[in-house]
């Protein structure tokens, strides 16, 4: 047996002693087996990479947020909810009876629930205030109109508590007043949701879109046993407008958002209202599609803004634009994204007070790009960068673009070997 591994060791010994001493006339080794045939990568950068860039501000659509974020930063920030109850239960059900106006209220109750997947900024205390906003005047997309009705005269229900008591749920007394009065007149209840303390409050509300509403309860009868009634958001406006109805069950408003102008030559992603920076690419064709790329990597200098702290920190990713060159709204087109992690398995984490050099991997688009080079007229190469925690941060991140000066532009690393084409040496 020791005989027959010794025989068996040498052959092996000999065919590797033969695979590597044999010189082949091609590029295509394997330089696991044979190292001194390994081929060689090449690294280039390319600066300026971007044709242009731009920033877009608005994102998401009112209404289609993935929560609601309450603030009060000071005279710096502040954003503020809105729900509506458009279809209130004007007739309350008896058994074997008619069903008779409601004439009594009690009880009334808001049920907030609170998103613990978003961190939060609390003080020592903090106060949750209700308020009607309604106004069958004013223009359903106008923020200034319905900051306008957040007054001490419009304010109908309020609760304060201790930091260590906002749980996960939040109920909010209302003035059962106001709410007869909305059903006696067979009218709407619109309500504004505003948070603040002893000191700075950031706290997300969870919403239709993530599946859960804040739900309106009250009494309509003086009979104890029998149980609240429980409404639910509804929008009756704008008329013949349902998808914008529905997305208006409940939304996010901005009061204040003062943060330094943006310098020009600049990209900005985050902040209140959410800003997308679409960067459009110029890549050497003799690169991306003659070349096996093994890396490219995606270079970002970032400017430090004076306003954010640890809490303010935030995930930025990268979506490949999948809007074709006929989309020449370029707003619309950033709208148009693949799904993070397609061709990028990157992201970064950054706070607004950071700066200095920033990179994103994105060999897997790269290579995309030149395996689709028939498409480049029809797709522009372009992706957009996002907040991760998009309206739903005051944070803002801000890079230099392609108008700054050639030291602080995005550039490219590129590392790459010659295309490799497999077949008989």
């Amino acid at each position: 047996m020791r005989s027959r591994l010794c025989v068996l060791l040498a052959v092996v010994l000999a065919s590797s002693a033969i695979a590597c001493g044999e010189s082949l006339n091609t590029s295509n080794t394997c330089p696991l087996l044979c190292p001194s045939q390994d081929v060689a990568v090449r690294d280039t950068v390319i600066n300026p990479v971007l044709v242009f860039d731009s920033t877009f501000v608005g994102f998401p659509d009112r209404g289609n947020e993935l929560g609601m974020l309450l603030t009060t930063r000071g005279d710096t920030v502040e954003t503020r909810g809105v729900v509506r109850y458009d279809s209130l239960t004007y007739y309350y059900p008896v058994v074997n009876d008619t069903a008779r106006p409601i004439a009594y209220v009690d009880s009334a109750r808001l049920k907030l629930v609170v998103d613990t997947t978003y961190p939060r900024l609390l003080p020592a205390s903090v106060r949750f205030e209700l308020y009607d906003v309604d106004d069958s005047t004013a223009s359903d997309t106008s923020s200034a109109a319905i900051n306008a009705k957040f007054i001490r005269s419009r304010l109908i229900g309020q609760i304060t508590l201790s930091k260590d008591s906002v749980g996960d749920t939040v109920r909010v007394p209302l003035a059962d007043s106001a709410v007869l009065a909305k059903i006696a007149a067979k009218g709407r209840l619109r309500i504004g949701i505003r948070a603040d303390g002893s000191g700075p409050v950031a706290i997300v509300l969870k919403t239709i879109e993530s599946g859960i509403t804040p739900v309106l309860s009250y009494r309509g009868t003086k009979d104890s046993s029998i149980a609240k009634l429980v409404v639910t958001p509804y929008s009756s406006s704008p008329v013949a407008e349902p998808d914008i109805q529905a997305e208006l069950l409940d939304f996010q408003v901005i009061a204040k958002y003062k943060m330094p102008a943006v310098p020009s030559g600049t990209m900005s992603v985050g902040g209140l209202p959410g800003r997308r920076a679409y960067l459009r690419f110029d890549l050497p064709r003799r690169i991306t599609d003659s070349t096996t790329i093994v890396r490219a990597t995606l270079r970002l200098t970032q400017q430090r803004v004076a306003f954010g702290g640890s809490y303010d920190t935030i995930t930025i990713h990268a979506h490949p634009v999948l809007a074709s060159g006929q989309v020449t709204d370029l707003r619309r087109a950033s709208t148009l994204l693949a799904a993070a992690g397609t061709g990028i398995y990157d992201s970064l984490l950054v706070a607004p007070r950071d700066s200095g050099l920033r990179t994103i991997e994105m060999y897997g688009l790269v290579r995309l790009w030149g395996s689709q080079a028939v498409l480049i007229n029809s797709v522009p190469r372009s992706l957009v960068l996002r907040a991760g925690r998009e309206s739903l941060a005051s944070s803002e991140i801000r890079f230099f673009g392609s108008t700054a000066p050639l030291g602080l532009r995005p550039s490219m690393r590129i590392s790459y070997i010659p295309r490799v084409t497999f077949g008989v040496p």
